[in-house]
């Protein structure tokens, strides 16, 4: 018994009729009744009644009919989802992702995905950059999104979005109801700053921007995440440099100002091994990552 002898099945048995079934079959009539003819010797079952005016499905070919259509639908089935993997149009994807990144790439790149490839599984995982770079490069994960670098050995590098920085500050400083600030007025403020050995980008534009402004920061307190730079920020133990996009984590008792005259940016960009056999790799490349992200 093989497929072909399955669709012959089905096809008499929706049409009740060898002639017609064989046409739609386009093959002649003769060889289609060998085949079900030999396909009830081999099951040792009558599928059909047949006389000169008509041809009936008998209980046992009734059951067989509802069987078959199940095997022919899963085997289209797994035929069709093993063609949109080959594409890349289903899959896996394990995505990097530094922590100025998640309040506004993030979101943007999980509706592209959700909108072009609803079938592919995205895991996101909360990293550093250096620590994406070894993780593209020992295939943990397959996208990094990091802070801009220079040149990666072995990786290719895409510029994906660039943003201003601002001062995220408690809402009882007296700073507070300013819609901007010279960031060299806060040359006597207390900092609360990103660990550099987390985030070196973000540390060393906060460093810069201040030596641009004429002073070298007072960093009271460091943290590796935003949340915990948020909170202590709330608690008043410093203001913090963050990335504009932060504003929108909205934490009670924060607030964020924008910052004249600073020249420093926030680039962020994708990294991933050109070498990464995965066409949900390069179809999110192409399609979701080299679109400019606004």
């Amino acid at each position: 018994m093989d497929i072909r002898q399955l669709r012959y099945f089905v096809t008499v048995a929706e049409e009740l009729n060898f002639s017609r079934a064989a046409t739609k079959l386009h093959m002649s009539q003769p060889p289609l009744s060998q085949q079900i003819k030999a396909l009830e010797e081999e099951m040792g079952v009558v599928l059909f009644l047949r006389t000169r005016r008509e041809v009936k499905l008998t209980d046992a070919g009734k059951v067989f009919l509802r069987e078959s259509r199940s095997v022919l639908a899963h085997l289209q089935a797994a035929v069709d989802t093993t063609l949109k993997t080959a594409k890349g149009d289903i899959g896996e994807l394990r995505l990097g992702m530094a922590t100025s990144a998640v309040f506004h790439v993030m979101p943007k790149i999980l509706e592209r995905l959700q909108a072009q490839f609803p079938q592919v599984t995205v895991a996101v995982t909360d990293m550093g950059s250096r620590d994406q770079i070894r993780a593209v490069l020992q295939d943990k994960i397959d996208i990094g999104i990091i802070h801009e670098q220079p040149h990666i050995e072995e990786l290719a590098a895409l510029p994906i979005f660039t943003e201003p920085f601002s001062l995220a500050i408690p809402s009882s400083h007296a700073f507070a109801t300013r819609a901007d600030i010279p960031l060299g007025e806060m040359r006597d403020q207390a900092f609360v700053a990103f660990s550099r050995e987390y985030a070196p980008a973000l540390f060393d534009s906060f460093i810069a921007a201040c030596a641009e402004a004429g002073f070298s920061p007072k960093i009271a307190h460091t943290a590796r995440h935003a949340l915990t730079i948020f909170q202590m920020v709330s608690l008043g133990l410093g203001i913090a440099f963050v990335p504009s996009s932060f504003a929108q984590s909205a934490v009670p008792g924060v607030v964020y100002r924008k910052l004249d005259q600073v020249q420093q940016r926030v680039r962020i960009c994708a990294i991933w091994n050109p070498k990464n056999p995965s066409n949900v790799v390069a179809n999110v490349v192409r399609g979701i990552l080299e679109p400019p992200i606004a």
